[in-house]
């Protein structure tokens, strides 16, 4: 049978359309195990303040200046009203308290470094993913729209849609996911988000969002022939969520709630600005006798 050319176009047409239009629902596959680092606490707001505490030396003050500056300082929080005040500066002349010279020079490296030695095996089973960069748009806080880049060209760039709400990746850096073959793919991610709402009215620029069942964490790749290791980053990350979701949402909650109240404290009691006090003195280095040849002055 002779086909017209009418026919042979919307056959070949109907060939290459579903490739185009078909969404498949993704999951992470059962055998991946995703974590994150033990060594970093999953909710950032209940860590301490690790600063080391500075400690003044015993000033012999010999005068002091005192000047008011009015000041206008940027907001402690997005929102907020800027701190406006008067600071007091306090500027001491003190004699020199001897402190221990600043080396002009980094100190030199262990001995074991500077050699080459005591170097620790490579894992042979650690593969380094290198740096992604992810950009996430939440949708009433239950779809996302991803665009991913794995730190390549445009072909290592990947689009996709997903029912977790990635707001519950903040403060998170690093992960790791081992897969059946035993290797373990380590990321470091470097994430955006933000939150819109769905609208309904006839204007809307709100995309179109694949219907993608609740429950397990799944996708759908918008993406025509996507990069591999691009999909494989989807599955770590949706299986990341399988395996610490609970927790990665519970930390969210506390943030937000930490946020929230400490909006409301600042709110209810506007912070000044700090004085400031400068401790400066006169110092004078002696300089050392050039040396001769032979190591003799």
């Amino acid at each position: 049978m002779k086909l017209s050319p009418k026919l042979n176009i919307i056959l070949l047409f109907s060939f290459w359309l579903p490739s185009l239009t078909a969404q498949e629902v993704r999951t992470p596959p059962a055998t991946t195990l995703a974590e994150l680092p033990a060594s970093i606490p999953i909710d950032a707001s209940t860590q301490a303040d690790l600063s080391p505490e500075i400690e003044t030396p015993d000033f012999e003050i010999e005068s002091t200046q005192i000047k008011l500056i009015d000041v206008v300082e940027p907001p402690p929080m997005p929102g907020l009203p800027p701190v406006e005040g008067t600071m007091t500066l306090k500027i001491h002349s003190v004699v020199d308290p001897g402190l221990p010279e600043i080396p002009e020079h980094s100190p030199a490296l262990p001995e074991e470094l500077a050699t080459g030695g005591e170097v620790e095996p490579v894992n042979s089973n650690l593969l380094d993913m290198g740096i992604v960069s992810i950009s996430a748009t939440v949708y009433d806080h239950s779809r996302t729209l991803l665009t991913c880049n794995m730190g390549g060209g445009i072909d290592k760039t990947i689009t996709a849609w997903s029912n977790i709400d990635f707001n519950h990746f903040s403060g998170i850096g690093n992960f790791e996911a081992k897969g059946a073959d035993g290797k373990t793919r380590s990321y470091m991610l470097l994430m955006s988000s933000g939150d819109e709402t769905t609208d309904s009215t006839p204007n809307s620029a709100t995309p179109k969002i694949p219907a993608i069942p609740n429950g397990t964490p799944a996708f759908v790749i918008e993406t025509i022939n996507p990069d591999p290791d691009s999909v494989k980053l989807l599955e770590d990350l949706h299986a990341l969520y399988r395996d610490e979701g609970k927790n990665m949402a519970e930390a969210t909650a506390a943030r937000e709630k930490a946020e929230a109240e400490k909006r409301a404290y600042l709110l209810a009691n506007p912070p000044k600005p700090k004085d400031v006090t400068v401790y400066f003195w006169k110092h004078e280095v002696l300089e050392e006798a050039p040396q001769t040849e032979g190591g003799q002055p």
